[in-house]
């Protein structure tokens, strides 16, 4: 941990008011800022060694001590996006309560620091530290998270299919075939069972069924073993089985005698659905970054289908840096607290407490808000609200004493 440092009396009386809650306050970030770092490479250490020790059954068989290293290193931003709030609220009891304990708190007390003032100053610190988290998660950790996957799945399942996230069955994709007016003309439903890893998008077997934007009658039902992407034509379906149905309600004998059956070595099957599309559905949607899931959740709207627990997700990217302050302004009421409440072991056991219990309401509210009244956006906020009701009862009581 850092060493302590003690503001000079002397030059703060010479410098104006202001001037001094400017170097506290830079004094204040530097070792948060520090004691944060120190706690992070702490938690990472012992989550690498976690990591690699859960792959001691495997190496030696499928693979070798380097690459259960490489699956650890490559973990890590991932960890690093998910501690960072506890790293900064356990950085931010230890600053505070350190100051507490050497009375630099207790001076700036007595020379008219209010809790309100106190929580401007840690501002500069979890702007840092919440720019750094939004970096990360966005583009660093789902780079990473890719990388373990496809590494994890040739040497782990030998295998170069990509298994898509949802079902095992595979995910079923919505395409809309518009006319040249722009009216839809076919919706089909299409389900992909896995993707195959290479610089050619190509999927495995594939089940589409065509209905009639008009009536919402079964037109067709298509059958392939696997299929590639065509730019600006479609998708290149192989070995395909194409089952045509007669129209509903023509009297023109029994339907079984009027449906034809056909196969294709090469069917071209036009559609505006995108590779990239499908390769969003091998990831897990905590695994997204924020732009990946704007544009799947408007690919959604745009195929009229279920949105929340993607914009759940969406809003749980945006409000998760967030919550750093909030951590930092839960470190608060430690620093009311004198050297005679507990030690500094205490206090730390105490916030990782904290952290523990909120994350579990957090991840509760997460999964029971998909079938929940409340709007997305609100069921990230929830938990973070009541934190800060919870800092502010702790506060105004600390206050108090």
């Amino acid at each position: 941990m850092p060493d302590g440092f003690a503001v000079s009396h002397r030059s703060l009386g010479e410098a104006s008011g202001e001037e001094s809650m400017r170097i506290v306050t830079r004094q204040l970030t530097k070792e948060i800022l520090i004691a944060t770092a120190f706690v992070m490479v702490s938690l990472l250490a012992l989550f690498a060694f976690f990591d690699v020790a859960g792959q001691s059954s495997r190496i030696g068989t499928r693979y070798g001590i380097d690459m259960a290293l490489q699956f650890a290193v490559l973990n890590l931003p991932r960890r690093f996006y998910q501690v960072m709030p506890i790293a900064a609220l356990l950085g931010g009891i230890y600053t505070l309560s350190r100051w507490a304990a050497e009375s630099q708190f207790v001076v700036w007390r007595i020379s008219g620091l209010s809790a309100w003032r106190l929580a401007q100053m840690l501002l500069a610190p979890a702007s840092v530290l919440i720019v750094l988290t939004y970096a990360v998660g966005e583009w660093v950790a789902p780079a990473t998270d890719r990388a373990y996957t496809d590494l994890r799945r040739i040497n782990v399942y030998n295998t170069n299919l990509k298994r898509v996230y949802g079902f095992k069955s595979g995910v079923w994709v919505k395409d809309i075939v518009k006319a040249k007016d722009g009216s839809p003309e076919l919706l089909r439903f299409v389900n992909v069972g896995s993707l195959s890893v290479g610089e050619q998008m190509e999927t495995g077997a594939w089940r589409v069924f065509e209905f009639s934007a008009r009536d919402n009658s079964l037109l067709r039902i298509i059958h392939a073993t696997n299929a590639t992407h065509v730019p600006s034509r479609g998708w290149h379906l192989k070995n395909a089985r194409i089952e045509t149905l007669p129209a509903v309600g023509r009297d023109d004998g029994p339907m079984i005698e009027r449906a034809t059956i056909q196969t294709a070595a090469d069917l071209v099957l036009p559609s505006d659905m995108q590779p990239e599309i499908l390769e969003v559905l091998t990831v897990k949607p905590s695994a997204m970054g924020i732009g990946e899931l704007h544009e799947y959740i408007g690919h959604l709207k745009q195929m009229r289908q279920e949105t929340k627990r993607y914009e759940i997700e969406f809003w749980n990217h945006i409000v998760y840096p967030i919550l750093i302050f909030v951590m930092l302004m839960v470190a608060m009421p430690f620093a009311y607290l004198n050297a005679r409440a507990g030690g500094m072991a205490v206090k730390i056991f105490c916030g990782l407490v904290i952290g523990v219990v909120f994350f579990g309401i957090d991840n509760a509210f997460t999964f029971a808000g998909t079938t929940s009244a409340l709007p997305a956006m609100m069921i990230p906020l929830v938990p973070v609200v009541l934190m800060l009701f919870a800092t502010s009862a702790a506060l105004w009581f600390a206050e108090r004493r």
